[in-house]
């Protein structure tokens, strides 16, 4: 049987013993390389064995397959080959190569204009897929390889940290992989605003202009939502917008929350925004954060031991941001002390590391809906209800905070509690998160709630 058929075969089958995601995150990262008889070791004293060697990117992946998949990988062998097999794992950074030149990212054209603001390390190849972000992975996927034939604009939303920045550079990148010739402009909305503050100013707005709306074949807007009141740039980006997509160039935004949550946009750019695709990106589950956390050292030249990796998996927030930090700190450990990393000696040198999830009580979002309600003198049916008055924004916000914060529902179980839909608690939860970094009262009030309910608050 032809290898690569056989081992698509093989995924096929442990799928429904191990789940899809299990095999989109560590056994799709496998290649089989070879497979050989061996004539010195025989199966119950018929026909020879066989060996399936199958390359991985790292030694992290062949422990962790071997010690978690590889019996029912061997199984799944026998029963698609009618063989018995021996799956042997070798690490990519252990196989012998041959010294080809490589990059870390797409090519770059060599006109600095056509590639603005795009860096060429972050690409598909080293961006993790899990259930958290497989759709707008695809939706990326799609878009780098069709630009502006199905999906424009793509509108990419989710909490910070999660990866945004990330696709886009990588849709970049692909792109100009494909089409060298491309002029690409990637920029923060921010930075768009000021740029043109800075042309108004000096009397070059015929040449930001050109920039984004004759000059660029493919746009790409990170944190739109700050255009949020600024209704002189919402103007020109208006303009911008309709000039790109109406001669067929693509547009990629991306946002915190969903257009119709972003506060003071104007309807005729939450209309086109919203006619577009959206995706939305997740908190990325504990297997997902391992696999992220294991390709970031990678990236960063650290050899993780697997019971470091989970233990910093097992306490991390869910922020991508947040476990690049980590790995910060551990490579100048292991840089400045000498020595490899191991368990112990993060212990023992940062023990800060390892944020320890506290216990808290198996609350239901009811619970705390109604704990809420109760603060503030209002009824369960309030909070849950559609009227939106500020007197009862603030306490629903709250609930949603305290709900996605201190239980294990998903967003979409907390929008059927709260009657809406999920990309409406997330904004909830953000939004509170924001402001009780900014307002005492806010926070003191949370925490007089978060007491009632028996919540161990940091």
């Amino acid at each position: 049987m032809h290898l690569p058929d056989l081992w698509d075969r093989v995924l096929l089958a442990v799928q429904t013993a191990v789940g899809a995601q299990d095999v989109d995150i560590w056994l799709k990262r496998a290649t089989p390389i070879d497979a050989r008889p061996e004539p010195g070791r025989t199966v119950d004293g018929g026909e020879s064995s066989v060996t399936l060697v199958l390359e991985v990117p790292n030694r992290y992946y062949a422990d962790w397959i071997r010690e978690n998949y590889q019996a029912e990988l061997e199984r799944a062998l026998l029963r698609e080959d009618g063989r018995a097999y021996r799956v042997e794992l070798v690490a990519a950074e252990d196989a012998v190569t041959s010294e080809v030149p490589r990059t870390d990212g797409a090519l770059v054209a060599e006109e600095p204009s056509r590639a603005v603001g795009v860096m060429t390390a972050k690409h598909f190849g080293n961006f993790v897929v899990g259930e958290c972000n497989k759709f707008a992975h695809a939706a990326a996927r799609a878009v780098s390889d069709h630009p502006a034939e199905q999906y424009n604009p793509l509108f990419i939303y989710g909490a910070t940290g999660l990866g945004k920045t990330h696709l886009m550079h990588a849709i970049a990148n692909q792109i100009l992989g494909r089409a060298p010739e491309a002029r690409i402009v990637y920029v923060t909305a921010e930075d768009f605003m000021n740029e043109m503050i800075d042309c108004l100013r000096f009397k070059r707005m015929d040449d930001f202009r050109a920039k984004y709306r004759k000059r660029a074949t493919v746009l790409l807007v990170d944190d739109i939502q700050t255009l949020s009141g600024k209704d002189r740039t919402q103007e020109e980006f208006f303009h911008t917008f309709d000039a790109l997509q109406s001669s067929g160039r693509q547009i990629v935004l991306s946002s915190d929350v969903v257009p119709k949550d972003i506060d003071k946009l104007e309807p005729r750019l939450r209309t086109r925004f919203e006619g577009g695709l959206l995706a939305d990106m997740q908190p990325p589950d504990r297997e997902t954060l391992q696999a992220i956390l294991i390709q970031k050292a990678e990236q960063l030249g650290l050899s993780l031991p697997i019971d470091l990796a989970t233990e910093i998996a097992n306490g991390a927030s869910g922020s991508v941001r947040e476990l690049e930090g980590k790995l910060s700190r551990l490579q100048a450990m292991a840089r400045l002390n000498d020595e490899p990393l191991s368990l112990g000696a993060a212990r023992r040198r940062l023990p800060d590391l390892f944020t320890t999830p506290m216990t808290q009580p198996d609350l239901a979002p009811s619970t705390i809906i109604a704990a809420v309600a109760r603060f503030f003198g209002l009824r369960s049916a309030d909070l849950t209800g559609t009227r939106r008055t500020r007197k009862l924004t603030v306490p629903r916000h709250i609930a949603m905070y305290l709900s996605r914060k201190y239980t294990r529902h998903s967003l979409e179980d907390l929008g059927r509690e709260f009657g809406r839909d999920h990309t409406t608690v997330l904004h909830g939860f953000q939004k509170t998160a924001k402001d009780l970094a900014e307002d005492p009262n806010l926070e003191h009030q949370v925490r007089l709630i978060g007491q009632s309910l028996g919540l161990k608050m940091p």
